[in-house]
């Protein structure tokens, strides 16, 4: 087990919800955020208000929710954490290869994998 956590968060959502789990702990380790600035002002980084409510959570990994054929059918996976998952995307989609690679956020980076 690992005495610290280290996340990259790529949604505003996440980035709540990871800040709350801290907080609502009964130990305590230290958390390192590397999520950038950048992403603030990026339009498409953003959450709709029910990835607020009550029953949500921190997610340590975010499947692709973009691909048109499933993930089933993919060519290609990547795994990625942090900014790197807005540019993969903006390029996927200027490629038209939609339905070929499929994109995975991992939003935990530490520990891995996914041990407390």
């Amino acid at each position: 087990a690992t005495n610290w956590q280290i996340v990259n968060c790529t949604t505003p959502a996440n980035y709540f919800h990871v800040l709350r789990r801290q907080l609502a702990r009964d130990f305590r380790k230290p958390l390192v955020v590397m999520s950038p600035k950048s992403l603030l002002r990026l339009a498409a980084c953003r959450s709709n208000l029910s990835d607020f409510d009550e029953g949500t959570r921190f997610k340590r990994y975010i499947p692709d929710e973009g691909t048109t054929n499933g993930t089933a059918k993919a060519k290609r996976v990547l795994l990625c954490s942090g900014k790197i998952y807005y540019e993969l995307l903006s390029k996927r989609e200027e490629l038209g290869l939609d339905s070929d690679v499929v994109i995975g956020r991992v939003e935990q980076i530490s520990p891995f994998p996914f041990e407390l």
